[in-house]
């Protein structure tokens, strides 16, 4: 490997030093132009590069070979956030649960399972680094980004199932990163946008927010995603990220818990770093302050003046090409044991076992489903004879770590599969008219799909008004915290997200088909 490095320029081992993104499913000039002259070390993909699994495993095959015949002739990463639940990137793969329904089924083997299955979907689509899982402790009921992406609010709980997650993943040759460190759990701003701040004592850190990150250095995880997030306790100076705190990176992270793996950072556009650094400083920077890979998700220009920031910044003395070869290192170990230059040509979807993974989904989903409240509404006796009305709202983006577009309430079309009485309303604007309000006379359930309504407070009041008058079940597709604003109704069962087979196992407790197992991994009342 050192020979290797010896034989690189510095513009090469530079570049190996950054992650970056691209518009469309092709392959187009500015990512042809990164790869071949400004040597990125990997690139991410989002939603807006991917049409189906025939589609991915063809451009991961064009991007490797690009940077297999430039430069220094190395492998990419290509990464992924394909965590499940409401961060799924990958259309036409299989969309598991998410970790708060892993949480909730508390099943270490499930959890492995999943990352299991994961991983050989990814791997199979070119795909060799999956930005998952997510080890933040979910105990701020009122966190903008994380939620469920959360596994839970108790720290060895996040510990033991992520751990599993890590361990299946990279049993299939992906690596895991675990996120985001030092902890966002505990935070109410949403780092895409400002910079929050997390005050607690480093006692306090140590037996919850770091307690998961401890564990998964333990496991052996391949690499650990940076914070965006000023954690005064840790870092002196004001206002500091910990992506760009040496403290935090470099005195926490490597010698005190003593991670040898890669350090990538989270996206350098979103606004905590963009409103205090910037992006072009941030990333000289974060390489200062101990980061191995600076993640440039969308701006071409952005990554370009970066890269050229880095090279100024060396040739300057005031980084060290040693700390640029640190660096280097740690990420050709690292190609070295995930991605295996022989089949690098071999992704192809058609090895990937959908149905066996769709097993597993529909396992986590049933195991899962949480029934937090039951006034004698469910089960349903002679079902088929009920009338029952289903309304829902618009699923639009709660967070920008979410994927843009439509969501489908695919729970009203398994409801209907042995139904013969079920009434929609599908409310835009999140009030119910005197007209809609008719089609519900004679239910005999009325079932209302909120999404977010600890935000959307209109969807909660709805459900309450109408308990008045029905039995009214509130089904929550994404958010277990909207029972907080609901007295009134009568029962209220959660999927923690709107993965098909998470709506299919709703419906099947709806209609009898099984019974709830899940258990609340957070405290909600």
């Amino acid at each position: 490997m050192e020979h290797k490095i010896a034989e690189m320029s510095l513009a090469e081992k530079v570049g190996q030093l950054f992650q970056i993104g691209f518009s469309g499913p092709k392959v187009d000039a500015e990512i042809k132009d990164m790869i071949e002259n400004y040597h990125v070390g990997g690139v991410i993909y989002f939603s807006r590069n991917i049409v189906n699994p025939a589609q991915t495993a063809e451009l991961s095959n064009k991007l490797q070979d690009l940077a297999l015949n430039s430069g220094a002739k190395l492998p990419l990463f290509i990464s992924a956030d394909q965590e499940g639940g409401t961060v799924t990137r990958l259309k036409g793969a299989t969309h598991f649960p998410g970790n708060m329904a892993l949480g909730a089924a508390a099943d270490q083997k499930l959890a492995y399972q999943a990352g299991e299955a994961v991983g050989d979907e990814l791997k199979n689509l070119g795909i060799n680094v999956n930005l998952a899982p997510d080890l933040d402790v979910n105990n701020n009921p009122d966190n903008p980004v994380i939620g469920v992406r959360s596994f839970g609010e108790d720290p060895e709980l996040v510990a033991e199932l992520g751990t599993a997650y890590i361990e299946g993943l990279q049993s299939q040759g992906v690596t895991a990163t675990a996120k985001h460190f030092p902890g966002h759990g505990d935070t109410a701003v949403d780092s895409h946008l400002d910079l929050p701040v997390i005050r607690h004592s480093r006692s306090r850190l140590d037996q919850v927010e770091l307690y998961p990150f401890k564990k998964a250095i333990e496991a052996g995880v391949d690499s650990i995603m940076t914070a965006h997030i000023y954690f005064p306790t840790i870092e002196k100076e004001e206002g500091i990220p910990a992506t760009l705190s040496k403290a935090v990176l470099t005195d926490l992270l490597r010698k005190e818990l003593g991670f040898e793996g890669l350090i990538i950072t989270d996206c350098m556009e979103m606004n905590a770093i963009v409103n205090t650094f910037g992006t072009v400083e941030g990333a000289v920077r974060t390489i200062e302050a101990g980061s191995d890979t600076v993640l440039v998700s969308h701006s071409y220009q952005k990554q370009k003046n970066a890269i050229e920031a880095v090279l100024k910044a060396v040739k300057s003395g005031r980084i060290s090409e040693e700390r640029i070869d640190q660096s280097v290192k740690r990420i050709l170990s690292l190609k070295g044991k995930r991605i295996r230059l022989a089949e690098l040509k071999e992704a192809d979807e058609n090895k990937i076992n959908f149905t066996a993974h769709q097993k597993v989904a529909r396992e986590i989903a049933e195991k899962s489903v949480t029934m937090v409240k039951n006034e004698g509404v469910l089960p349903l006796k002679n079902i088929k004879e009920k009338k029952i009305s289903v309304i829902d709202f618009k699923m639009g983006r709660v967070s920008l770590a979410e994927d843009v577009g439509e969501k489908s309430n695919l729970f009203l079309d398994y409801l209907k599969t042995d139904l013969n009485r079920v009434e929609h309303l599908s409310l835009e604007a999140n009030q119910l008219s005197a007209a809609a309000e008719q089609k519900l006379n004679g239910s005999d359930l009325v079932v209302v799909c909120t999404y977010n309504a600890a935000v959307n407070r209109s969807q909660a009041d709805i459900a309450e008004k109408l308990a008045a008058d029905y039995n009214v079940l509130v089904l929550a597709l994404r958010n277990p915290y909207d029972f907080k604003y609901l007295d009134q109704v009568q029962a209220f069962i959660t999927t923690y997200d709107y993965s098909p087979a998470s709506q299919k196992a709703a419906a099947d407790l709806v209609r009898g088909k099984i019974e709830a197992q899940g258990k609340l991994p957070v405290s909600i009342k």
